[in-house]
């Protein structure tokens, strides 16, 4: 047995040990908030402990956090949800200021005590974790709405268990993998094409955000270099996108990061197509 073995199962025994005392680490999720350019965004959140535990009544209480887009935090506050509750939040209340018209926000859903005590039962206790998963609803002047699901956590943000293995957790660093999108674009019928990338990570970073033709070509690139907690939405050129259209120079589009700054960090895609309402969505 390596040393690396030896560290690891009393590590496994203490992370299993404060499981079943309730002590199980919590990871926010993030998400993107638009209310600018005639767009407003709304959290909607669960009481999914209740989905789990029906039998128990219990309030959770969920912490929001904000950040503006160069990642300064501007509020931070907490909500009660009873059970089976949900929450709408209205972004526009906490972002009146022109630097915070769009960025970060990032939600824990802590659970009460009689939940907590719901994890002694729990299988695997040494590989449980609880993340707060919630959608945000983006919609226009004219009530047409987007609905958009979280899909990356925060790195360095771990709350819930015991100090140590909050400690160790806060500190790992995922994967920056390169990524590009499954999802073509037709290019004679777009209209508008924005790319919005998220820093999730506990660490500064650089990415190239590129859009590709059908053979692989780069047809249009730019750097980014994000600092953690930090949003920046870039905006195809209408005039490029006006040259490939007339010259044909693809059929589809698709969007790539190179990499993405955590391991699950995709950028958002913001859009007008054949000459309908603004849509947003995950790359």
């Amino acid at each position: 047995m390596d040393a690396i073995e030896l560290i690891k199962k009393p590590l496994e025994l203490v992370y299993s040990s404060a499981t079943r005392l309730g002590y199980v680490p919590r990871r926010p999720y993030a998400h993107y908030y638009l209310n600018t350019e005639g767009i407003k965004s709304r959290i909607h959140l669960q009481n999914f402990y209740s989905s789990f535990w029906p039998e128990v009544n219990e309030v959770a209480t969920a912490t929001f956090t904000v950040f503006d887009r160069s990642g300064r935090q501007t509020h931070r506050f907490s909500r009660d949800l009873v059970p089976f509750g949900q929450i709408y939040l209205e972004m526009d209340e906490y972002s009146n200021d022109e630097p915070s018209s769009e960025g970060m926000v990032f939600v824990d859903l802590e659970p009460g005590p009689a939940v907590k005590k719901k994890f002694s039962k729990l299988p695997h206790p040494e590989e449980v974790s609880i993340a707060t998963p919630f959608w945000m609803s983006y919609r226009d002047e004219d009530e047409n709405y987007m609905y958009v699901h979280s899909i990356s956590t925060v790195e360095g943000e771990v709350k819930g268990g015991i100090t140590p293995i909050n400690w160790k957790l806060s500190r790992n660093q995922s994967a920056r993998p390169t990524w590009k999108s499954w999802r073509l674009l037709d290019v004679q019928l777009l209209d508008d094409l924005q790319v919005v990338a998220m820093n999730h990570s506990n660490l500064s970073g650089d990415a190239t955000i590129s859009v590709f033709a059908d053979n692989g070509d780069v047809l249009w690139s730019e750097k980014v270099s994000l600092a953690t907690k930090q949003v920046e939405r870039l905006r195809i050129p209408q005039e490029l996108i006006a040259y490939w259209k007339h010259e044909r120079i693809s059929d589809h589009i698709r969007i790539g990061m190179d990499p993405l700054l955590s391991s699950n960090g995709k950028p958002y895609i913001v859009m007008k197509y054949a000459g309908g309402p603004l849509s947003l969505h995950h790359g």
